[in-house]
């Protein structure tokens, strides 16, 4: 009898993780000042820790991959950004917090009205002027929810005043609009924007 012996062998595959390091700042985004003692996290999860003098943070070897870090403290609205961790390299991360008691509201400064065009309208023995205008919110912070427009309509001899309406403007957003006013028997010389109000 022959036997035959079938030995097999198995390798066992070892995988090796590799590392970065993530480096990175905390500022004040109303001062641009450095934080102190923030409370930065990562997500996943590595090590917790606080920022030093000058708002620095330094974690080493973190395993590659792509990360959210969070930096919390108080006074401050919690603020996260995401970095991408490659082997042997740092990742830098730039995280700008707000205090949590600044005015983020809207302001005049913040509506921009401008005349874009305008023309005199007869019609039989009265006078209108028709109006085009534009509004827009030119602030980076928050949203117009009432607004006004005042309106200065020059003739030869009296002026006129109109004044216009407007909500929810949002930011960065602009809108055209238009208005006729009767301006009885006088022809229009001029029409200019007189001032904004902006609700706070």
């Amino acid at each position: 009898m022959i036997i035959f012996l079938l030995i097999s062998c198995s390798q066992d595959t070892v995988n090796t993780e590799v590392y970065g390091d993530i480096e990175g700042v905390v500022i004040d985004a109303k001062t641009d000042e450095p934080i102190r003692s923030a409370s930065i996290a990562t997500s996943p999860g590595t090590v917790a820790i606080l920022t030093e003098d000058d708002g620095s943070f330094y974690i080493d070897d973190v395993p590659t991959g792509n990360y959210n870090i969070t930096a919390r403290k108080d006074g401050y609205s919690n603020a996260s950004v995401s970095v991408a961790v490659r082997e042997s390299r740092v990742a830098t991360a730039s995280i700008t917090m707000r205090p949590t008691d600044e005015d983020t509201s809207a302001s005049t400064d913040d509506l921009e009205a401008n005349v874009t065009s305008w023309f005199n309208r007869a019609d039989g023995d009265s006078m209108f002027v028709d109006v085009e205008y534009s509004v827009s919110n030119i602030g980076a912070d928050a949203d117009i929810d009432d607004y006004e427009v005042y309106f200065e309509i020059k003739t030869d001899s009296v002026s006129f005043f109109y004044d216009v309406a407007g909500t929810d403007l949002k930011k960065g957003q602009k809108r055209f609009r238009e208005f006729s006013k009767y301006i009885y028997t006088a022809t229009a010389t001029d029409v200019v924007v007189l001032e904004t109000w902006v609700k706070e």
